[in-house]
């Protein structure tokens, strides 16, 4: 029995859930679907940002990542008979129109006989676990944190050994002219290897020296996490107690 590993933000294979799920159901085919919709309107950096980080992704998988353009309602359903998967997994997605995306699919699926199956997502938290005692959310910062932090998360996902199965596959948008723009190398590995280098050098001085533009005091992993080529997960965990590290932490 075999699965899709639908991609979207979350383009590593390391800490995610959704992934060690597919795995333990057999071969997975790793898909990504560029909708020109979505596409288009982004600008020429994160699409040329996210067309590497895409290609990262596809050499981390050997090769076997299926890149197809079109509307997720038609091609992930599409993808699934066509590979004969029984499930499709996903990390689960919060936002309402990916919500709303994501239960057509479903419903989709469904009339397959396939599942659409969410574990995990892109935050340390999922929206909506960290409530008041009545139930409400907070609308203050500092009690919410304090809250956040007695809730906790759990720890990074293990590694998981997946067998790829591909098929075919359309090609990668061109890659916009972003000449003059100094983009950071994507990809899991080189969000890993920021993130050492920042813990490293740059995290016990964060309190301090974060507002200091005239710096690289910053960690730098905004477009990686907002990727999902490193999950916070994997950050909460290296963290300790001094100033710098909990000033990080919020």
């Amino acid at each position: 029995m075999g699965s899709v590993m639908w991609f979207r933000r979350d383009l590593r294979l390391s800490d995610h859930p959704a992934l060690c799920e597919a795995a333990a159901s057999g071969n997975v085919t790793g898909l990504f679907v560029i909708d020109p919709e979505f596409f288009a309107t982004a600008g020429a950096v994160m699409q040329a940002y996210q067309i590497d980080a895409l290609t990262a992704l596809d050499a981390a998988m050997g090769g076997t990542l299926v890149i197809r353009h079109g509307d997720p309602r038609e091609v992930v359903p599409a993808v699934a008979k066509e590979v004969g998967a029984q499930t499709v997994h996903v990390s689960a997605d919060y936002e309402p129109a990916g919500h709303r995306r994501d239960e057509q699919v479903r419903a989709l699926l469904a009339e397959d006989g396939v599942e659409l199956r969410a574990t995990g997502s892109a935050y340390a938290v999922a929206p909506g676990r960290v409530l008041k005692d009545d139930g409400t959310a907070y609308r203050v910062y500092t009690p919410f944190y304090k809250a956040w932090l007695r809730h906790g998360w759990r720890a990074p996902a293990p590694d998981t050994q997946v067998t790829w199965l591909s098929a075919s596959s359309d090609e990668l948008p061109a890659r916009p002219d972003v000449s003059g723009i100094d983009l950071p190398k994507a990809g899991q590995e080189a969000a890993l290897r920021r993130w050492a280098e920042f813990l490293s050098t740059g995290v016990d001085t964060y309190a301090d020296l974060r507002d200091r533009p005239d710096l690289r005091a910053t960690s730098e992993l905004s477009g990686y996490l907002r990727f999902g080529e490193i999950h916070p997960r994997t950050l909460l965990a290296a963290l300790g107690e001094s100033r710098g590290h909990e000033v990080f932490r919020k």
